[in-house]
């Protein structure tokens, strides 16, 4: 362990887990620890009892062990004798504490780094703020009508005997709705109601049901009771804790923990008389089996003179379904009301467009991230909690690991950034793509002076980098209003957030077909009332802004000439319409599918459609003009570049997959099987530093019977298994363990793989283990495969077991896997994407596949470039399929994809007819037909029919 500093240097995907070094007991304190523990084990403290006398229940409290226990834990000192406490020590302190790490190798300044901790506590805080409140926002109507019914049963309104049942439709995406519940919780617990929330996954039986609603409704009393919050009151009597409370009656008798009775007790039912509110929501109702939920409202019934329960149901399809389901006797039961939330994908719009796109995000999400992250909670519905959190995740990683963060600090406006920016943040920015790419248009458009300054001057480099902090403004504010104009004429089916994306990608155009911003045609056939109405958006989009959720505020004060030639456009638009009226016509544009239309045309018996325009009346060539006049103004006012335009953009925007993928989108397979493969990348241990992923004896246990698990078969002998086992760690080797002590190791070491879903017990043969797909072990790293175990296992392909007794069919395995050149079309240079890439791909070839690949490299299409390649080939329509095939074959220099040749000599009539030209062949079809009809009327007359 004193070398344990030192053996974190080369390798990489290594994980170092470091504890505080006063929190880590040293072999002394752990001795003591695990004595004293013995100690205690004989004498275990009796719980937390609830006594009930005649009219008044009292609490014995424990011993209060745990209690002490923790106390005692955190006032314990921490003893460290080696060396290794001292370094984890120092690496806390200088880099893992309260401080930012020095970034640039060193070479950062302690003030730069404080100066990015110090932005990154300053800018979070405010977006997660304005979080909260948009998702208070979100389902306060639906939190309103809920409390507003529950509120009116409490009072006696509706006192039927019936429960009282809400019935919250959340769609098709319940599982995300943890949001909403959590929000009923909170506003019907602050009205002294209990609040108990079940999910079918954590209920499985009456019993289990029970349990957590007496446990869920005393937790939530005594919460209240102490002013304590959920987590006090989770440490203090969590389901199956030591300080459990046990509620006990006159004469000592107990209840068991899934009486309803004893949560009477708990509430106080029997000290004043009066019934309790107790609220059971079924988030997932659906997934609950129904005889589960007809016993708990019969149950609930039954109680209902001494706790007033209600219930609250989460249905993902319609309340029609989920009463059709249920019993006549129960749903009799019941007193409900319907009540629709907003789904999630409209809370997810907003969160966007506060935390990700408003002017108070800092940051720019990468719109290869955030396509990511919206992908994700939609694949799998995941809370919008989850979201929040990779969002906060990608701040954290661009303030804690981008040493040009600190460029964002107040705006990029604070006053000693130029004395913070030292020669190597300069350099670091003239490594940016954005840099490069900006020198090079300068030079290309003839300001040489202006790029070589950018390279040799820092003062000139450092005096164009704040100056972007007025550029970085300018740019976000005309993204976001261009954004709140297009979504404002609601032509596009596209979500705000899919819209956004594409702007940070591609920019924005509305008359750039295709693209995902066109709207020109949309906007160009819109009728009169349709513009009238588009205009009037725009202009109201224009005076208010959106500063609820973009933070944007109106500019029309920015805009005057822009919103005075809109009003004009309209005024004159509504003029026109008034005229056709008065004209007794229909205003049109050319643009419109009124003014298109077909003409009939019949020449020489044939019939001939042909498109025309209709005549244009002159309020309809002002309606044109006003239409055009409206689109031009559009265009100008919603053009904006893509985020890659820009310079330094880098420093303001965040579009890395990787730290987002290893952390939210774990791998535990991979990780597992990595770990076991090379186990000096986690444990960095001298004995295993020159394994580098082979087969070792210094390697754990568990280990060395990985890399044999992964040489062998899909069956597994375990007498096999323990003889290559032993003769690694036997007493002839450097290990030199005894066998009873190996074998003791190597039981433990297969236990653990099948704990971890490695091995199974096999049914076949009861002396081996079968392998399981689970996780695919890694191939290893080491050339020679020569496995201990190759000479005992089975393989599991059944295409090398086969092809062991058949060598003329490994023989067509290998032929089948030979590769294949790709081909390259003249004209781009890349290789269609169905080209095959060995010779079974070729044979797996479909008729569709083989056209595609003959247009693409232009032999089914003639030009100039079909020649061109190496073996042209004459593609005619008519090809079956082995035909195309084998001239596919021919073109990419395939043996034996020749044209065949003929082996059966050509009759006389043939080559006469292949001599005879097209008019000799059709006079000859025409006699024949001739004499068919003359003998066709013989038989006729002679009543040979």
């Amino acid at each position: 362990m004193e070398d344990l500093p030192d053996s974190f240097q080369s390798d990489d995907h290594r994980a170092a887990y470091i504890f505080h070094a006063a929190v880590v007991p040293s072999d002394d304190a752990v001795a003591t620890t695990t004595t004293s523990s013995s100690k205690d084990t004989t004498s275990r403290p009796s719980k937390r009892q609830k006594v009930s006398s005649k009219d008044e229940t009292t609490t014995v409290p424990s011993s209060g062990k745990k209690k002490n226990r923790k106390s005692d834990a955190q006032q314990q000192p921490a003893k460290s004798s080696n060396a290794s406490s001292s370094a984890v020590a120092a690496r806390i302190e200088g880099g893992g504490g309260n401080t930012f790490p020095v970034l640039l190798n060193g070479l950062e300044s302690p003030e730069a780094a404080a100066l990015r901790k110090e932005t990154f506590e300053k800018t979070w805080p405010v977006l997660e703020e304005r979080v909260r409140t948009v998702l208070k926002e979100a389902n306060r109507s639906t939190l309103e009508e809920v409390t507003g019914f529950f509120g009116r049963d409490e009072d006696g309104g509706d006192d039927d005997g019936r429960i009282p049942a809400a019935f919250v439709i959340a769609g098709p995406n319940i599982t995300s709705q943890d949001l909403l519940f959590e929000q009923l919780a909170e506003a019907l617990e602050e009205k002294g109601t209990r609040f108990v929330r079940l999910v079918a996954a954590e209920v499985g039986n009456l019993k289990g049901a029970l349990k957590r609603i007496v446990q869920e409704g005393s937790r939530r009393r005594r919460s209240l009771q102490n002013g304590a919050g959920d987590e006090e009151a989770e440490e203090g009597g969590g389901a199956g804790g030591e300080e459990e409370e046990v509620v006990v009656r006159k004469g000592g008798r107990k209840f068991l923990d899934y009486d309803l009775e004893a949560l009477y007790v708990a509430l106080g039912g029997e000290e004043k008389g009066e019934r309790k509110r107790v609220i059971v929501a079924f988030q997932d109702s659906e997934a609950f089996d129904t005889g589960l939920l007809t016993d708990l409202v019969t149950l609930f019934h039954s109680w209902h003179d001494r706790i007033q329960f209600s219930i609250l149901f989460g249905i993902a399809t319609s309340v029609e379904l989920f009463e059709a389901r249920m019993l006549k006797s129960t749903a009799r039961q019941l007193r409900g009301a319907q009540f629709d939330v907003v789904q999630a994908n409209a809370v997810l719009e907003s969160v966007v467009k506060t935390a990700v796109a408003g002017t108070q995000a800092k940051l720019r999400i990468g719109p290869l991230l955030l396509s990511q992250l919206v992908r994700r909670q939609e694949e799998q519905v995941a809370g919008i909690h989850t979201f929040v959190s990779s969002i906060k995740y990608a701040y954290m990683n661009h303030f804690y690991a981008n040493p040009l963060s600190l460029l964002l600090a107040e705006d990029g406006r604070h006053p000693d950034l130029r004395k913070l920016l030292s020669s190597e943040h300069l350099e670091a920015i003239r490594t940016l793509e954005s840099f490069k790419s900006h020198v090079h248009l300068s030079v290309e458009a003839g300001q040489l002076k202006h790029a070589q300054s950018l390279l040799e001057d820092d003062n000139y480099l450092t005096d164009q980098i704040l100056e972007q902090a007025e550029k970085r403004e300018q740019y976000l504010k005309s993204l976001l209003r261009s954004l709140l104009l297009t979504t404002a004429t609601t032509l596009t089916t596209k979500s705000f957030t899919e819209l956004y994306e594409s702007a940070l990608e591609v920019g924005i155009a509305l008359n750039q077909s295709p693209g995902p911003f066109d709207l020109g045609d949309a906007i160009k056939r819109s009728n009169p009332s349709e513009l009238v109405a588009l205009i009037t958006r725009i202009t109201t989009a224009i005076q208010l802004g959106s500063p609820e959720l973009l933070g944007l505020e109106g500019w029309e004060a920015e805009v005057e000439e822009l919103v005075c030639s809109l009003t004009e456009i309209r005024d004159e638009v509504e003029g026109l319409v008034a005229q056709s009226k008065d004209n007794g016509t229909n205003l049109k544009s050319q643009y419109s599918a009124q003014s298109k239309v077909l003409r009939t045309t019949v020449v020489a018996q044939k019939v001939q459609l042909s498109r025309d325009t209709a005549t244009l009346t002159e309020e309809d060539k002002a309606f044109t003009k006003a239409i055009d006049a409206f689109a031009e103004l559009l265009y100008q006012n919603t053009d904006c570049d893509p985020i890659s335009a820009l310079f330094l953009h880098e420093i303001w925007q965040y579009d890395f997959l990787s730290p987002y993928e290893d952390v939210f989108v774990p791998r535990p397979g991979n990780t597992i099987a990595r770990a076991l493969h090379r186990p000096h990348d986690y444990l960095g241990c001298a004995c295993c530093d020159k394994a580098d992923g082979a087969l070792v004896s210094t390697l754990p246990t568990t280990a060395i019977l990985y890399h044999l698990y992964s040489e062998a078969g899909a069956l597994i002998n375990v007498a096999d298994l323990w003889s290559s086992y032993y003769a690694l760690v036997g007493d002839e080797t450097d290990i030199g363990l005894d066998e009873r002590s190996a074998l003791a190791r190597f039981y433990h070491g297969l236990a653990e793989l099948r704990a971890m879903g490695f091995i199974k017990q096999s049914k076949k043969k009861a002396d081996h283990v079968a392998k399981l797909n689970k996780m695919e072990p890694p191939s290893p790293h080491h050339p020679n495969n020569n496995s201990f175990l190759s000479t005992h296992t089975t393989t599991t392909r059944f295409g090398p077991r086969r092809a062991a007794h058949n060598p003329a069919f490994e023989a067509k395995l290998q032929q089948m896997a030979l590769r294949l050149a790709p081909l390259v079309q003249l004209t781009t240079g890349t290789v269609h994407p169905d080209f095959p890439q060995s010779l079974l791909c070729f044979w797996l070839l479909t008729d569709d596949q083989l056209d595609s690949l003959a247009h693409f490299y232009h032999q089914r299409t003639p030009s100039q470039w079909t020649t061109q390649y190496p073996c042209p080939v004459y593609w005619p329509p008519g090809l079956t399929l082995e035909e195309k095939r084998r001239k596919l074959g021919k073109f990419i220099g395939l043996r034996g994809c020749d044209t065949p040749a003929l082996t059966s000599p050509i009759s006389e009539e043939v080559l006469v007819r292949m001599r005879m030209h097209e008019a000799q062949i059709l006079e000859d079809v025409r006699r024949q037909r001739l004499r068919d009809s003359e003998a066709e009327e013989i038989r006729r007359k002679m009543g040979w029919y």
